[in-house]
């Protein structure tokens, strides 16, 4: 029962407490800014275009010289600053191109040009509450911009980043329609508590489920080190990722149309056995125990109706029935603008998705909008507003079935019905019976709204206040009905009827200020804030069974007359944070970032709720130094150092207050006894629980050779956790199977490398660019309360968290090998295994380590090639060194009674040493070391995407009254390297929801 106390912990932190200390900063800021305030005078706006081509430059980033206050250009290049009275110089600075200079006298616009300049660094990149120059980052962070984004089409934002970001470790997590991702930032520190990356789109968390199309986002930073997400506190704890989303600007209006189609086949599968292969397995299993030793045996061990399928040459390949065409598609269009007071972006989007499943699809629709109103010249307000519905249709997965029953069977009769028992028994049920209309339906119908207001205020050049509320509001219903005959129900079942509703409700109230000052060569920055972030969530859940008639699907429980069952829970958590950040810089060449938060968790035990996270970092841009000022071979070096504190509170509510379930007991009155109800304490309290720490040091090298051809960075790293946020065993007389507390320790160790090129860049329009990502992170347990090993858990010291313990196979035990097999009590035909400490016996002490789920090493290598119009873009991600559990390679039916993947299994006349004998009188559950056939390596290299596109010339798209037509087709996942055959290993080894592969056409229309 997750929710006997909500009160308590909920008034662990009072909101109201929060938000009146938030209030109180804002006026204090108030008359300290009014003591240093200067008159401001106008608003300058303007656009900066590229001096070669004419198009407008993103990010440029616009500063009043002298100062730290500046502002950047949006996707179409424009720009809104506030000047002071006194006249005042704007720098325009952005990599790639020289920096400029221009003296502001009397207007009001400032339009210009920029050359190109490959030796400049001056990126804009987005960190916690604010922007920096790349130049002047201090932390390990790495962005990827819009036309990365839009590259390559994919369902969530998040997944262009797989390979193109080192560190980050990212794979999708099924064929499914909306599947989702899973990911981590330089690998798992947490054994029980939560190890996922904070996402946040526009400062407001929003969560891994990224329904926000890559048409609306402006670039997305990952935040890896202690330096970067140190200002996130408890919430960056695993790393950060940031979303901006485009806004509008001024200028006429804009309007973009993105649109692309694509078709989704099968990327690879088992191979499943055929109808005469499981016939050879199921007489082999039977030859075995004496029971067939020819044809003529086959009515002994074969059912009349599959007997005489076979002799007739039916058989199915149910899996095959089951998986179809695909397909998906998505339409935006975008529309921005505004004046010098007021400017909108409008954007509306559908989203629809089929897998390879009947009745496995996704509906989304979005709508975004978001609007920034210069109050007065130096206040602002700004709203961001997405609504988005999916409508998603789930599949309960057949594969499993298909995968097992005999193939021997026709899936149709002759009129075209799905015959429900089509193997000639009453316990077998066709997988395709939840593709007859009325028999399954499990839908979930979510709506979402997410949003913030903001108020910025430029109080003075040097000082800007910001108030921000964030508002996330979901609501979600699930229905499921699952007709009798149904995979869900099983065989004569009654139906199942069942609805879930879930409500969250997120609120985020923040509220920082930023003072800036520069006394010659000194230039500072300190941060200032709060932050208050407060989540509900509330479920309610009826089934039954039995309902009176299939028609009334999930919407008429009354209706149901079996086994009705009701459930609700209410959680609320809250964390209140407060923070600083110190920056300084020296001679324009040496920098230091200190960072302090505090945080206090509402899911601790009382006395242990805050937490202090400090870290700082330094920095040395070696360029500036004057011996290497002046070699044109080092464009750009820079060393980076950080170390720092962040702490963890991820685990659920009310683990530290104990609880009780509820439990059924029987008093023996007889057959009309009527069962009462009572409650037990299931959850012993941790009265002690408080944070898991991880202490983070990072080195990082930002490098650029021969006027920036060549560029990128090199980072090395070191977290050490401890206070590990674990359920410990308790012994069996405590009354409890386990507790809360603060034990054991973890490392992660590793490298990272990111390496852009400039291959070819000629004025005859041909061009070539690679960018190369390489991330290997050791991960390990360093400390547990039980000794060296737990192996109930399956941790092991010395060892990443998901490793796998077994007996190590070493092959099967041979005809000539009998006396050597009968010692271990095993005989020929058996599996093998390694006597690890060599005493001649097999017992459990020869059980070790085979491996882990964790790669060796992740790498990705993405291509540009150009020539004038055309565009080919060609990307390979490898993923290398893991260990997976393979369903198909474990799921080898060893007595012949159901059907499995194809493998070569051992007999007299096949004495392979992959798979053990077929044995009628075994099963899996009792065959010796079965376990070990299911480890196989899941290393794999593939060709991620291929995009070729074609940019229609100016002078052509002129006179279709268009600025921008762009085409181009993607094929996606296509070509796949590994050692398990066809079969896509980034699907983690099951064989439910294989991986698609894609073939996209795609359009991009700019108005």
């Amino acid at each position: 029962m997750k929710n006997l106390y909500p009160r308590k912990d909920r008034e662990a932190f009072p909101i109201k407490t929060t938000f009146v200390v938030a209030i109180m900063m804002a006026i204090i800021f108030a008359p300290v800014a009014q003591s240093i305030a200067q008159e401001l005078s106008r608003v300058v706006t303007g656009t900066v275009i590229s001096a070669v081509d004419k198009q407008p430059i993103p990010g440029v980033a616009v500063m009043i010289k002298g100062t730290s206050v500046g502002t950047t250009t949006d996707i179409d290049g424009n720009y809104s600053i506030n000047i002071p009275t006194v006249g005042a110089t704007l720098t325009y600075s952005f990599i790639g191109f020289n920096r400029r200079e221009v003296q502001v006298t009397n207007q009001n616009t400032q339009d210009l040009e920029l050359q190109e300049d490959l030796q400049d660094l001056g990126e804009v990149v987005v960190i916690g509450y604010g922007t920096v120059k790349k130049s002047d980052l201090t932390g390990s962070v790495v962005s990827v911009r819009d036309k990365d984004l839009t590259a390559i089409p994919v369902t969530n934002a998040l997944e262009v980043m797989q390979g193109k970001v080192p560190g980050l470790d990212l794979t999708r997590a099924s064929g499914q329609a909306g599947a989702g991702m899973n990911f981590n930032i330089r690998g798992n520190r947490s054994l029980n508590a939560g190890n996922q990356p904070l996402v946040l789109v526009d400062g407001i968390i929003y969560g891994s489920t990224l329904d926000v199309n890559p048409n609306d986002i402006a670039s997305i930073e990952v935040l890896k080190d202690a330096a970067s997400t140190a200002i996130y506190g408890t919430l960056g704890a695993n790393g950060v990722i940031l979303i901006t989303t485009k806004r509008g600007a001024e200028g006429k209006s804009k309007i973009s149309v993105n649109s692309y189609y694509g078709i989704s086949d099968l990327g690879g599968y088992a191979e499943i056995m055929t109808g005469p292969q499981w016939v050879d397995l199921r007489r082999e299993s039977r030859r075995t125990v004496g029971e067939w030793n020819s044809p003529a045996d086959d009515v002994n061990i074969f059912n009349p109706a599959q007997l005489d399928n076979f002799r007739n040459g039916i058989y199915t390949d149910w899996a095959r029935e089951v998986l179809q065409t695909g397909s998906q598609q998505n339409h935006q269009v975008g529309i921005s603008g505004g004046d010098s007071k007021f400017a909108y972006y409008f954007s509306l989007e559908y989203f629809n998705e089929k897998g390879l499943m009947a009745n496995d699809e996704l509906d989304r629709y979005s709508g975004r909008f978001t609007i920034d109103y210069r109050i007065q010249e130096n206040l602002k307000l700004s709203t961001n507003i997405m609504y988005t519905i999916r409508d998603h249709d789930r599949r309960r997965d057949p594969l499993n079935q298909a995968n097992k029953m005999s193939p021997l069977g026709a899936p149709f009769d002759a009129e075209g019905n799905v015959v429900t028992f089509p193997v000639g028994d009453a316990s077998t049920l066709n997988p395709l019976v939840d593709e007859i209309p009325g028999n399954y339906v499990d839908n979930e119908m979510n709506k979402r709204f997410f949003g913030n207001i903001s108020l910025d205020w430029t109080i003075s050049p040097s000082l800007a206040f910001t108030s921000r509320l964030g508002l996330d509001n979901t609501s979600s219903r699930r229905g499921l009905f699952s007709a009798t005959n149904t995979i869900e129900v099983g065989p004569n079942g009654q139906s199942l009827a069942r609805i879930t509703n879930f409500t969250n409700s997120r609120i985020t109230f923040e509220n920082f200020g930023t003072y800036t000052r520069n006394v010659e060569n000194h230039e500072f920055q300190v941060l200032m804030g709060s932050s208050i972030w407060a989540n509900r969530d509330e479920e309610n859940f009826a089934e039954g069974r039995d309902l009176l008639s299939s028609t009334m699907l999930f919407h008429n429980l009354g209706a149901t007359q079996n086994a009705v069952r009701i459930g609700s829970e209410l959680v609320e958590t809250s964390i209140a944070s407060f923070f600083t950040r110190f920056n300084y810089k020296l001679f324009d060449k040496y920098l230091f970032t200190g960072v302090l938060r505090a945080d206090g968790s509402s899911v601790l035990a009382p006395g242990n709720k805050w937490g202090f996270f400090p870290s700082a970092a330094v920095s040395w841009l070696a360029k500036e130094e004057g011996f290497l000022r002046n070699v044109e071979a080092v464009s750009e070096l820079k060393f980076r150092m950080s170390y720092g504190i962040s702490g963890n509170s991820a685990v659920s509510p009310y683990q530290t207050l104990g609880g009780l379930s509820k439990s059924t007991y029987a008093f023996d009155r007889g057959a009309n006894e009527v069962a009462a109800f009572g409650f037990y304490p299931s959850l012993i309290s941790a009265p002690t629980l408080s944070w898991e720490t991880t202490a983070s040091a990072n080195f990082g090298i930002d490098f650029g050779f021969f006027n920036n051809r060549i560029t990128g960075n090199l980072d090395i790293y070191q977290q050490n956790t401890s206070d590990l946020l674990m359920q410990r065993a308790l012994p069996t007389t405590s009354g409890f199977a386990s507790s809360w507390d603060n034990v054991g320790k973890t490392r992660n160790t590793g490298i990272e490398l990111l390496l852009s090129t400039i291959n070819i860049d000629r004025p005859t329009g041909i061009g070539w660019s690679t960018d190369f990502t390489f991330g290997a992170n050791r991960e390990e347990i360093r400390e547990l309360v039980t000794g060296d090993r737990d192996l109930a858990n399956g941790w092991f010291v010395g060892y990443p968290i998901s490793s796998f313990y077994d007996y190590e196979k070493i092959g099967i035990w041979q005809t000539n090998e009998a006396d050597q097999a009968a010692v271990n009590q095993q005989s020929p035909g058996e599996i093998r295994v390694r006597d690890q400490d060599g005493n001649g016996i097999i017992t459990p002490e020869d059980r070790t380590i085979l491996g882990s789920e964790v790669p060796n090493f992740t790498l990705g290598v993405n291509n540009r090639v150009s020539y004038r119009d055309f565009e080919l873009n060609f990307f390979v991600f490898a993923r290398v060194g893991q260990t997976i559990i393979s369903e198909a390679a474990g799921s080898f039916k060893i007595d012949g009674l159901e059907n499995g993947p194809m493998v070569d299994y051992w007999t007299p006349e096949n004495p392979t040493n992959a798979y053990p004998r077929p044995d009628a009188g075994t099963s899996r559950a009792s065959t010796r070391y079965y376990s070990t056939l299911q480890y196989v390596d899941g290393s794999f290299l593939k060709l991620r995407d291929v995009t070729l596109a074609y940019n229609l010339p100016n002078q052509f798209a002129s006179r279709l009254a268009v600025s921008r037509l762009r085409v181009y087709a993607t094929a996606k996942n296509y070509f796949v390297l590994s050692n398990m055959g066809p079969y896509d290993p980034e699907r983690g080894g099951n064989l439910s929801f294989p991986m698609t592969r894609q073939l996209v056409f795609g359009v991009n229309i700019d108005l």
